[in-house]
């Protein structure tokens, strides 16, 4: 193995691992215009300089990540309605571009324009389970309720 950066925010003690609260008005969607952005700048996060490093939660270094991606367009619209595993989703498949950079004590990392990045497959969407699994497809189909969704889950 070649990897010798593995840059992520490590593994709660929970067990749930690679996933990081981000504030709320980092991400923006307008879902009915098929556009979404994420841009984080200057995150604080480890480097576990290889993979299985990070799924040990081995020594790391603290370094900071910015990355800035944008979905648009529309190839199909999909709509999921799983009521045995309660799950139910909007979803648009689109394209995606993305920048990012990534720095820690003597390292720094630019990836090229966004403009210049390319990508086999993107989505964005909207989904719901267990106890937010929606009683109707109305519940699911409102714009304004991905908005409550969103404002709902920037508490705790």
């Amino acid at each position: 193995m070649h990897q010798i950066h593995d840059f992520n925010p490590g593994i709660a003690e929970s067990g749930l691992f690679w996933t990081i609260r981000l504030p709320a008005d980092s991400v923006h969607i307008d879902f009915e215009d098929a556009t979404a952005s994420l841009d984080v700048t200057d995150l604080e996060i480890e480097d576990y300089h290889d993979i299985v490093n990070a799924l040990q939660d081995g020594p790391s270094v603290p370094a900071r990540v910015s990355y800035h991606i944008r979905w648009r367009g529309v190839k199909q619209r999909v709509k999921i309605r799983d009521t045995a595993n309660n799950f139910a989703g909007r979803f648009i498949e689109d394209t995606a571009t993305i920048a990012w950079s990534a720095r820690e004590q003597g390292f720094k990392f630019v990836s090229d324009p966004a403009r210049t990045s390319t990508n086999e497959f993107s989505v964005v969407g909207l989904e719901r389970n267990r106890i937010f699994f929606p009683q109707t497809d109305a519940e699911l189909d409102s714009a304004e309720d991905l908005q409550a969704v969103l404002a709902a889950d920037t508490s705790g």
